[in-house]
């Protein structure tokens, strides 16, 4: 088995990425019955405190699987994100990220910032040759702080995704450490893309 993933402090310009905290309990259950959230993730819907406890003790704790930082800006929690190994063998260490954002700190660029960060961290730190991102047909919103970060235009994959007993259409991009870590098309140029998949989309989210 492998050794469990440490958890290391990541600071940014405004955002610090640190070990999940006790105190951070109140803002979890809080995004996690924020309603976008509960649209395109997969959070049980109706969430309670013991199940936000439950969850927060899982992910403070070191894992051979994934780190899971809590995004910090202005002393407050922001959100969550997560780094989830595939593969861990030498040289060839891959794997996605998954976050999400509290929403008091939606449309501040705290989640291309937090992105920006853990792939310096999954490249430079962890040798990884690839980092994959990977949402729902539609969430707009999670593929606009990948594309910040340089991540090319994604693949609709038919019933990629499991959600709450369904099977969704998805959205799949795969970022390289060669790769520019800046946007390769304009965001409306993007959108037009974004917007053909949504179109067609057998199992839209």
């Amino acid at each position: 088995m492998s050794e469990p993933m440490p958890i290391p402090v990541l600071t940014g310009p405004s955002v610090v990425l640190r070990p999940h905290v006790e105190a951070d309990l109140g803002p979890i259950v809080e995004r996690c019955t924020d309603p976008d959230s509960v649209r395109w993730t997969t959070v049980p819907s109706p969430y309670t405190e013991d199940m936000g406890r439950e969850y927060l003790a899982a992910i403070m704790k070191p894992s051979d699987e994934q780190v899971s930082w809590a995004i910090e800006t202005d002393g407050a929690y922001a959100g969550t994100i997560d780094l989830r190994a595939w593969t861990r063998e030498p040289g060839h260490g891959s794997g996605n990220i998954g976050f999400v954002t509290h929403p008091r700190a939606r449309g501040r660029g705290v989640m291309s910032e937090t992105i920006g960060l853990v792939l310096d961290h999954a490249f430079t730190d962890l040798g990884w040759e690839l980092v994959a991102w990977q949402a729902n047909v539609g969430n707009y919103a999670s593929y606009k702080a990948a594309w910040r970060n340089g991540f090319p235009l994604p693949l609709l994959v038919p019933a990629l995704l499991p959600h709450k007993g369904r099977m969704l259409d998805g959205w799949h991009s795969v970022l390289e450490p060669d790769l520019p870590r800046e946007p390769q098309v304009t965001w409306d140029e993007a959108c037009a893309v974004l917007q053909e998949h949504v179109r067609t989309a057998r199992r839209p989210g």
